[in-house]
């Protein structure tokens, strides 16, 4: 059976895109029933709070550059970035309490894909490739 690992998709979205994806994480992360305070640990502090004040103040200015304010759009930019680095840790510390609780990463609501065990990729690319055989190994 394959394990889910967290897309890294949400570094190279647009504004749009990624303010969508951004809202859907938060929303997930914070629903305590699926993620209470404890599950956070040290983290609540150092990487959870601070995250969801800068998402807040994402989505505000987000919304506030939609009509074009230059100064907007460049402090959204810098937001952006600056979340960027936040969901990557995020992702890391859910990767690694996924070891225990793999669940955990489908209620994460960030992007997920699935990793298969025993094929790697380069495999699976090179077997696709090759060129149909019949049933004593030559080509078909």
């Amino acid at each position: 059976m394959g394990s889910h690992r967290i897309q890294r998709n949400y570094r190279n979205l647009g504004p749009s895109k990624f303010h969508g994806v951004n809202q859907r994480v938060k929303t997930s992360i914070t629903d305590k029933t699926r993620f209470p305070d404890s599950f956070w640990g040290a983290n609540l502090a150092t990487l959870l709070t601070p995250y969801l004040e800068m998402s807040d103040k994402h989505d505000a200015v987000y919304h506030e550059s939609m009509i074009g304010s230059r100064l907007m759009i460049a402090e959204r930019d810098v937001l952006q970035r600056q979340l960027v680095e936040y969901l990557d840790q995020i992702a890391s510390f859910l990767e690694m309490a996924a070891v225990r609780a793999p669940e955990i990463l489908l209620a994460s609501g960030f992007d997920l894909t699935k990793d298969r065990r025993g094929r790697s990729k380069a495999n699976a690319a090179n077997h696709d490739a090759a060129p149909a055989k019949d049933d004593e190994g030559e080509p078909a």
